[in-house]
């Protein structure tokens, strides 16, 4: 897909292979093109390449994400971890600690900015009661649509 600028999610990108010297991994994007460098191993080193760079660009999206909606939310949080979870996308516990699936920036922008306000109403309502679920409405008023996205669409966000 065209026009993906640096900060889309959920585009179609491709992916150029570039061999490299001794065991130096390299990702680097431009435009619609990420270009892998690694030494051997095919997929494999390919596929754990671009987990790490996934992991690191996963880290500072959710945090920034994270900072802006605790502070719109009055609350805070007090720990970030990148995961691969093979079944949750995300998860917030009692001390604020949170854990985002690296597998989120494989999808559309608003499917990250909700798990982000999922994580962040958790850190008020513990639960999925109906109170969560209208906080949750009131900062995402299209939570639902986003939830049945992510149960249709969540297998496919794979490299």
């Amino acid at each position: 897909m065209r026009g993906c600028d640096e900060r889309a999610r959920g585009c179609l990108i491709e992916i150029s292979r570039r061999p490299s010297a001794g065991s130096i991994r390299h990702v680097k994007r431009r435009g619609d093109v990420l270009t892998v460098k690694v030494a051997r191993g095919g997929r494999a080193a390919i596929a754990d390449a671009l987990e790490r760079w996934y992991r690191k660009r996963a880290r500072e999206e959710v945090a920034i994400r994270l900072d802006d909606a605790t502070t719109r939310a009055g609350t805070s949080w007090a720990r970030l971890s990148i995961r691969g979870q093979r079944t949750r996308w995300a998860s917030c516990s009692t001390s604020g600690a949170m854990s985002f699936n690296w597998r989120l920036l494989l999808a559309p922008e608003p499917i990250l900015d909700y798990v982000v306000e999922h994580e962040v109403a958790h850190l008020q309502v513990l639960d999925h009661s109906p109170r969560f679920w209208r906080l949750l409405g009131s900062r995402c008023p299209e939570c639902r649509e986003h939830e049945r996205w992510l149960k249709r669409h969540g297998a496919a966000l794979r490299l």
